[in-house]
């Protein structure tokens, strides 16, 4: 394998386009490359939807964004040479190492052609021979986050934990606090997103697990949270509620830096595996995650007792499959099973 000298990395580019939640725990990832080498400059590559992520993160220099289908309807030489200049763009920043965290063939080709000196990548297939330093994935799941910071073992850079880095300005604790000031505690989030229709933990059993929270927990409020064009959801739930509904609330529509100092402010997150979910765990709300297709054991934090994983345990999950006949996984996830968790971390007795 290739030496590496630390002392002659002065310019770093991280790599990882994909989903917020994605993004999101690769924070560690920087943190821990930013303590060993607290002189060099780390720019971030990703697609738009990662920007409030990675917004006022001072482990991170720049931020490149990647917009891969902004000439989708461009003519084919247009995309090609919009893709040439972005290429050249890239090598003329001078990295002196590339981390490539996703590994397709076209964060492959884009660590390749910025012709720094030291470019680490996963063995992945064809893919692997662009890079110069290789590291072989462990093949036993673990949390993202420690999957990762494999790339950084052949550097002799140690992880720096699990903990994810979100930031938010005083102006989005504002608007949180503004919403939930007159919201008696404890405050329990409801999240019924999810990209995948697989993920989504059906929506009666968010009704009927929010009328055991009213019913049971003198106080408690519950505040349905939703995204762009999830609204509805969040409003069925409401509608079809049995308990009194003059303790949950619809959130209001928030940017991602606003749900997260939202989440801050709230007791427990109840949801889906998704962006939702990695946001409460960032800014240190307690979580109960319903998993179905995708693994706990890669998508939940390993050494945090306030981050609670629930899961069916049927035969065929977890599939990562994003289409299914029966979504079995998540259908026998039940409303009781989740309360009671509920209550452990509440401390409660009923």
């Amino acid at each position: 394998m290739l030496k590496i000298d630390l002392k002659k990395i002065k310019r770093i580019l991280v790599v990882r386009p994909g989903a917020i939640g994605d993004i999101l725990l690769t924070t560690p990832f920087i943190r821990a490359l930013k303590k060993a080498l607290p002189a060099s400059e780390i720019d971030y590559l990703c697609e738009p939807m990662g920007l409030q992520i990675l917004q006022g993160n001072p482990n991170l220099n720049r931020i490149v964004v990647f917009e891969k289908n902004r000439l989708k309807k461009a003519h084919f030489f247009v995309k090609i040479k919009d893709t040439l200049d972005f290429y050249i763009a890239l090598r003329k920043n001078r990295y002196d190492a590339v981390f490539d965290l996703f590994g397709n063939t076209r964060t492959a080709i884009m660590s390749f052609v910025t012709g720094a000196k030291y470019r680490a990548g996963f063995t992945f297939r064809g893919r692997k021979y662009l890079y110069n330093i290789k590291v072989k994935p462990a093949k036993e799941p673990k949390y993202n986050v420690f999957y990762h910071t494999q790339l950084l073992e052949p550097f002799g850079i140690k992880p720096d934990g699990e903990q994810l880095d979100f930031f938010t300005t005083p102006t989005d604790e504002k608007f949180a606090l503004d919403f939930v000031s007159n919201i008696k505690p404890p405050v329990i989030v409801l999240n019924p997103a999810g990209t995948w229709i697989t993920k989504r933990w059906p929506e009666e059993n968010f009704s009927r697990l929010a009328d055991m929270i009213i019913e049971n927990i003198p106080e408690a409020s519950i505040i349905l949270l939703w995204g762009p064009g999830e609204r509805t959801m969040a409003e069925k739930i409401l509608v079809t509620m049995k308990a009194v509904k003059d303790r949950a609330f619809i959130a209001p529509a928030t940017t991602i830096k606003q749900m997260g100092a939202l989440l801050k402010k709230t007791d427990v997150v109840i949801g889906n595996d998704g962006a939702g979910k990695h946001i409460a765990v960032a800014v240190g709300a307690k979580t109960i995650t319903i998993f179905g297709p995708t693994n706990y054991v890669s998508w939940n934090p390993k050494n945090d007792a306030s981050a609670i994983a629930v899961a069916s345990g049927i035969d065929c999950a977890p599939c990562d499959k994003t289409e299914c006949t029966h979504i079995s996984c998540m259908k026998q996830v039940s409303p009781e099973k989740i309360f009671l968790e509920l209550l452990k971390l509440l401390k409660i007795n009923v």
